[in-house]
């Protein structure tokens, strides 16, 4: 007997020397490549075999690679960043256990509630695939739009089901913290060292400021998502004043991360910002300064003062002119009929575009969209709609892709999940104890309110899987903070 199990144990080790020989001569082989693509499958693999072992590490590298490595892959502009496909494919893979976990029949009570926002959002993923079902054209289009839209819903889905401790949760908000803070080193790198090579603030102005997007992968060929860079570090800042204000971060650690995490949005050409702190100070201080108006006036105006001050940096500075011209060009290519950079529409015609086309004809397509992919593209690559418009941009904004590749229907149930997110942290706001909790509720709902805008000024929500990943860390943390709010609650009533 024990020399069978020496046998057995000698024919394992050789039959692993053997698959690691083949893997490490197969890796070799695509290192030499240089294939970014096959790269990216061999790094998927790589994942995918973690993935089996520990759903949570597979946690830690799409956390890490997605939002920390984009800058180090886009900068040449030479496709690099097709590594990302790597981390899309790792997210993809943890629906297994996403999905296992959904519909373990024997887990605990506790595990097996899931919050209404994830049951609608799920319900979309549904609802994309029957309307992709309805209007059929290609598999490949299909599949690609749904990578494009759901490339980080399997992290998500195993944020909800897995068996995670707030130990888990709090190593991977600390991850997200040290990640925001790097976006001002490598902010200062793209504008001391990229920016001059696109020509410098001088020269191209705003165009060539464009670049400083942190790692949020920083383009030297074409626009980088320098927006999503602000946005990122806004939720985070959000987060750390939130707790702040609760007495559970200093002051100084206060202004030491307020410093880091606030620098780079003046180091580069983000508009938006002017837009984005009043939602903020809207959305987290709302509860105060409805109790204490007065007390709030000095807040109110230094919030003010600062929007101030990122628009006279913005238009004074990096785009070298007037509020007067910058408010009438803005206006013209958001709200008139100047197209968005090389497009022929921009965030306002976009829509109007998309119901001018739509007709009794198509029923069909009006409620239920005509397929994942349907307009994303252009050139070869252009989803069957896109193709039919090149060069229009249809596909500019959330919204507008939205309804074009699922319908009314879909647009609807889309931001349903938004709604009931929000009113899932106003619910946790008012029943927990916790200070910290309450804390975090109102900066995610910061998050959710941003995301929110973000549905008419870009399609990046549904389309670049960094921002897919921030919104998927958001509801996830969301899922469980309300998750440990029903075991308390259900403890307490099981007490009594």
């Amino acid at each position: 007997m024990s020399l069978t199990v020496q046998n057995n144990s000698t024919w394992t080790k050789v039959l692993f020397v053997l698959i690691a020989t083949f893997l490490a001569f197969v890796f070799g082989m695509i290192s030499v490549t240089a294939n970014p693509i096959f790269i990216g499958l061999a790094v998927g693999l790589v994942g995918g075999i973690i993935l089996l072992t520990s759903p949570k590490k597979t946690i830690w590298l799409v956390i890490a690679l997605g939002l920390a490595t984009p800058a180090l892959l886009d900068m040449g502009g030479h496709g690099l960043s097709k590594i990302l496909w790597a981390v899309s494919i790792m997210s993809l893979l943890l629906w297994l256990p996403g999905l296992m976990n959904l519909f373990d029949l024997n887990k605990n009570q506790h595990n097996k509630y899931i919050p209404t926002f994830i049951w609608l959002a799920i319900s979309f993923v549904l609802f994309s695939m029957l309307s992709a079902l309805l209007e059929h054209y290609s598999l490949s289009e299909f599949l690609t739009g749904f990578k494009r839209y759901f490339q980080s819903f399997g992290l998500l889905l195993v944020l909800v089901t897995l068996n995670i401790s707030k130990q888990d949760v709090d190593k991977w908000l600390r991850l997200l913290l040290a990640i925001a803070l790097l976006q001002l080193p490598f902010s200062l790198f793209e504008l001391f060292i990229l920016v001059p090579l696109r020509g410098g603030i001088s020269a191209a102005g705003a165009e060539a400021t464009d670049i400083v997007a942190g790692t949020m992968g920083a383009n030297l060929n074409g626009g980088s998502p320098n927006a999503l860079m602000v946005t990122f570090v806004l939720i985070v800042f959000v987060f750390i004043f939130s707790r702040w204000r609760v007495g559970l971060v200093t002051t100084s650690k206060l202004w030491l991360y307020g410093l880091i995490l606030l620098l780079p949005l003046g180091l580069g050409e983000t508009k938006v910002v002017v837009f984005m702190l009043p939602i903020i100070g809207l959305v987290l201080l709302r509860k105060d300064m409805v109790k204490h108006p007065v007390r709030y006036i000095p807040v109110i105006v230094a919030l003010a003062g600062l929007t101030i001050a990122f628009a006279y940096l913005y238009v004074y500075v990096m785009l070298d002119t007037t509020f007067a011209d910058a408010y009438k060009i803005s206006v013209q290519y958001n709200l008139k009929d100047v197209g968005y950079g090389t497009s022929l529409l921009n965030r306002t015609t976009v829509m109007s575009f998309w119901w001018k086309l739509q007709s009794a004809q198509d029923p069909i397509g009006f409620l239920f969209g005509n397929g994942l992919g349907s307009s994303y593209g252009s050139g070869l690559q252009a989803g069957h709609i896109a193709a039919k418009y090149p060069g229009y941009g249809i596909s500019l904004t959330t919204v507008s892709t939205l309804l074009w590749d699922v319908g009314v229907f879909g647009l609807t149930l889309y931001l349903t999940v938004y709604v009931a997110a929000w009113r899932a942290a106003s619910k946790l706001w008012r029943q927990t104890a916790s200070n910290l909790v309450k804390a975090d509720a109102l900066a995610i709902q910061v998050a959710i309110a941003l995301t929110l805008m973000f549905t008419i000024y870009s399609d990046s929500q549904i389309n670049l899987i960094m921002h897919e990943i921030i919104l998927s860390m958001v509801f996830g943390y969301l899922a469980f903070l309300v998750k440990q709010q029903h075991k308390l609650e259900q403890t307490a009533l099981a007490s009594t």
